[in-house]
């Protein structure tokens, strides 16, 4: 007896030193802080509200529409948040690279008038992704900035699982000590390097947390920011500035810099209690555990509760520590020794030697039985079938499963006629001749075909010898088990995925990669070394998008798709995640290029019928070959997109790859970083092209249009730079410019003549167009009658009731509307007598063949004759010659513009053509 105590009194003294000697090599570690995150639940407690978050929300980014915002904008919200009572700002945002020279003066003088500190952030990265090479580089804000503000670092310290539960106070950073976003907002008065543990337990909901596009509005509360430091930050989604941290999983990195520094304003820095505590603690609980454990009075389940109240006892005081110091009390080692220690009396409680007494005398009937039971009753579907074909033994599982697929199968039956053929084939073979199995433990899936339907099932097969007895003699007998599950789903998933890898999920077309496969694989088979790439894209699908929504824009896609794919002549069509569309044809050359884009244009310009709306969507197309655009079909897939972008940009229909348009490309994308700050340097101006009255040939108005004259690169053409602005999103504050400059410009002619401002689609469908009109009438105090607004069809494929909605309404106020380009896109026709017009703008192409074209004169006079019965007047485009001034008036055409009359001309050359018109005029009356 004595000897069994001491026995016990040695296993627990082992286990409490592998322990404390575990914890001493951090082995525990994730279960303190495991155990430290429930006692942080446990304690929740509000914020103290000194520190307010000013969030760079989905809200704000949707309203001001461009990221990354410019410089100004911050700017203004350093303004505005000191007149809201701030007492402190700081912002946890990149400024590390210059933005345009005047946006960088704009925010550097908000600084400066600061009236409080601002503070700006120092982030530290590493320079490239592969961590064996990498270096810290250090991104501090510019110069002119910095030397305005103060500086600090918003470095997070995460632990290798990736989570952060360390924050801290001030870092070394190239050579100076720097203290963190953390310790400024939280009043830390010194700057010394160290770290704390965070406190979770602060209710990161109760932070004062509003929208960055509210305090710019003025919609802020008011006294919201009075007297407290706010926070600058990200905290839409899609900027992805989130961390992993306790309690809460997944938070901005904004939000935790805050509740960090609530930590340090609330004293609520938590650090580790000293390891000797934790020691301390251990030796008692050991003493405990030792006296109950040689107790042999008490049964097993009384230690257990025992050891329970000894577990939660130390938990108690841990959270009694973290909740009074505040401390950190690491008591995960504490547990498992506890646990341990109880695993370990419960093995010595068990008597191990009655128990093989007690297996040694059972019968061989017995092991049978419950050998048989463990069949039955397993999870899996187990068959044991005998050499005659017979089946042994088999699960409840295995019944299951073969009952789904029409199988009645019971213990004694046939394999041929319980299970189907390519099941009952594999357990053939394993009696018959086992040696042909593969591996005959390796796992193996059957495809069983049952009707239309496929079934997938993982299985393995063994054979074994068993002995038996007959006639009181021993003999040899080979039995097959067959352990089986149904993986159809999970199968089914895989097929469903690799699918998806080599297909667009939209059209059900192969994608980039699946059609530059499929292509090398033909043209390997068909021995061919050059073939040609097609890639395509509607010329107003992402109207449809930006008009009727995603969903219209989607059917559409598969519409498109379908119909291309009834084309014969191409070998192979695929679908890009841009829904560009790809075609190849294997052996041609070029000088099949113009019969295969001309299949395509005819397909694509059939109209599609989208839910009642006739969608004439036209295309343009890109080309390239195997000997300019690449060697392998992926690389002549970019170039054909790059022709097909550069096609777009151009106006062609049908662009053929060279190695000039790939320097096109780069161009547009330096486009698209200059006409970010054009309207800051004044670069934008707007010409006007006189419109003259057929019958009096007098000037009556004139048509606003656009010019970009860049600093460098001289005049750039609307149709270069207008898709780039719509695409922006900088459409809506360039339209309310024009309209704002033809209004101001409009009320300095000697003439009172009308002017015509354009209003893109989407500018009319994402800003509030009425109100954008009324303020440029406001601020220029022109009349109502003298400004026009011109409109396009593509507005009519959106909501048909919201835009007969605005257009009535801009009518009530006295203002035109004209529809610009007539005849050009959706079922036009079918649009005069549905939304209220004024004006209709005949398209040049049906004014340039004139005199001489008979079916652009038929259509010109069944237009008019429409015209005409809706009252709407009639305005000609692209006039050019007197001959077709003459045409068109004879035909009841009421008004004229084009080159014959005068070509777009800034604002001081259209005052003279003006002045020089009212001379004539005033001429022509006096003789």
């Amino acid at each position: 007896m004595k000897r069994v105590v001491f026995y016990r009194i040695l296993a627990i003294f082992a286990i409490f030193l592998g322990c404390a000697m575990a914890s001493e090599y951090k082995i525990f570690y994730y279960l303190d802080h495991a155990i430290a995150e429930k006692r942080m639940e446990l304690n929740s407690q509000p914020s103290s509200e000194a520190i307010a978050l000013l969030e760079i929300d989905n809200k704000s980014l949707t309203s001001i529409g461009v990221w990354p915002w410019k410089r100004s904008i911050y700017g203004e919200i350093v303004e505005k948040s000191f007149a809201a009572g701030a007492e402190e700002l700081a912002f946890d945002i990149d400024f590390s690279a210059s933005s345009s020279p005047q946006q960088d003066i704009i925010f550097q003088e908000a600084l400066e008038k600061a009236e409080g500190p601002v503070t700006l952030a120092i982030f530290q990265q590493n320079d490239i992704s592969d961590l064996t090479t990498a270096q810290v580089q250090t991104n501090r804000p510019i110069q002119q900035l910095g030397d305005n503000a103060w500086l600090a670092t918003v470095n997070m310290l995460a632990d290798t699982d990736g989570v952060v539960r360390h924050f801290p106070l001030a870092q070394a950073i190239e050579g100076d000590i720097v203290p963190s976003l953390t310790s400024v907002l939280g009043g830390v008065q010194t700057i010394a390097l160290g770290t704390f543990i965070v406190d979770y337990g602060i209710d990161v909901d109760s932070i004062p947390t509003y929208s960055v596009i509210d305090l710019l509005e003025g919609k802020l509360p008011t006294g919201v920011l009075q007297g407290k430091k706010v926070l600058v930050g990200a905290g839409a989604a899609e900027l992805r500035d989130t961390l992993t941290v306790p309690v809460y999983g997944m938070i901005t990195g904004p939000k935790l810099q805050i509740l960090a520094a609530e930590n340090l304003i609330q004293a609520r820095n938590l650090s580790y209690a000293p390891t000797r505590w934790s020691y301390g603690l251990s030796a008692i609980i050991f003493l405990f555990v030792v006296l109950i454990g040689v107790t042999r009075k008490k049964n097993s389940y009384i230690k257990i509760a025992e050891l329970t109240a000894l577990a939660a006892l130390v938990e108690v005081i841990g959270f009694w520590l973290y909740v009074e110091q505040p401390v950190i009390l690491q008591t995960g080692f504490i547990q498992i020794q506890i646990m341990a220690a109880g695993a370990t009396l419960i093995l010595f409680e068990i008597r191990f030697k009655d128990l093989l007494l007690t297996l040694s005398h059972k019968q061989t009937r017995s092991i049978s039985a419950l050998l048989e039971t463990v069949v039955s009753d397993s999870f899996s579907g187990i068959l044991i079938a005998t050499d005659d074909g017979k089946i042994l033994g088999i699960s409840h599982q295995a019944i299951n499963l073969l009952g789904k697929l029409g199988f009645e199968t019971a213990k004694g039956g046939q394999i041929g006629t319980s299970m189907p053929t390519e099941m009952a084939a594999l357990v053939q073979l394993c009696l018959e001749n086992p040696d042909q199995l593969d591996n005959q433990h390796s796992l193996r899936t059957l495809t069983i075909t049952r009707g239309e339907t496929l079934h997938y099932f993982e299985c393995s097969i063994t054979p074994s010898l068993i002995q038996t007895k007959n006639h009181g003699e021993q003999s040899e007998s080979r039995v097959a088990t067959l352990l089986f599950h149904d993986v159809t789903k999970a199968k089914q998933e895989q097929l469903r995925l690799e699918y998806l890898a080599d297909h667009d999920h939209l059209t059900d077309l192969l994608n980039k990669v699946g059609f530059s496969e499929a292509l090398d694989e033909r043209m390997n088979a068909a021995m061919q070394t050059d073939a040609l790439i097609f890639a395509c894209q509607g010329n107003r699908a992402d109207k449809i998008k930006q008009s009727l929504g995603s969903e219209y824009f989607d059917l559409l896609m598969r519409q498109i798709g379908e119909r291309l794919s009834q084309l014969d002549e191409f070998d192979s069509i695929g679908c890009s995640e841009q829904k560009e569309f790809l075609l190849g044809k294997i052996g041609a050359d070029k000088d099949d290029i113009a019969f295969l884009a001309k299949r395509i244009q005819q397909c694509l310009e059939t109209p599609f019928s989208i839910r009642g709306h006739n969608i004439i969507v036209g295309c343009h197309i890109g080309v390239a070959d195997f000997c300019q655009g690449g060697l392998l079909s992926e690389e002549v897939v970019r170039s054909a997109s790059v022709a097909l972008h550069r096609s777009k940009e151009s106006g062609e229909n049908c662009l053929f790859y060279t190695s000039d348009l790939a320097a096109d490309v780069v161009h547009r994308r330096v486009l698209e970083r200059e006409i970010i700050d054009a309207m800051a340097r004044k670069e934008f101006e707007l010409h006007y092209q006189p419109q003259v009255n057929l019958k009096t040939s007098q000037t009556i108005g004139c048509e606003a249009l656009i010019r970009w004259h860049h600093r460098d690169m001289g005049l750039i053409r609307p149709d270069v730079f207008i898709p780039i602005v719509e695409e922006t999103g900088m459409i809506v504050e360039l339209g309310r410019w024009i309209l704002e400059t033809a209004c101001s410009d409009a009320m300095r002619w000697p003439e009172p003549v009308t002017v015509a401002v354009n209003v893109s689609a989407i500018q009319f469908v994402r800003s509030d167009i009425l109100a954008d009109i009324r303020n440029a009438l406001a601020l220029s105090g022109l009349p109502k009658e003298r400004l026009h607004i011109e409109i396009t069809e593509s507005l009519f494929i959106a909501d048909p009731e919201a835009i007969v909605k605005t257009l009535n309404a801009i009518r009530a106020e006295g203002i035109k509307i004209a529809l610009d380009d007539f005849g050009t896109g959706y079922s036009s026709l079918s649009y005069i007598h549905q939304f209220p017009l004024d004006k209709i703008k005949i398209d040049r192409a049906f004014v340039k063949d004139l005199p001489h074209s008979m079916d652009s004169m038929a259509v010109i006079n069944a237009v008019m004759a429409l015209a005409h019965g809706f009252d709407i007047d009639i305005v000609a485009e692209g006039m050019e010659t007197a001959e077709q001034a003459e045409v068109l008036r004879l035909a009841g055409c009421h008004i004229a513009q084009g080159y014959h009359f005068g070509r777009p001309m800034p604002f001081n050359d259209f005052c003279a053509h003006l002045e020089q018109k009212e001379t004539e005029q005033a001429s022509s009356l006096a003789s």
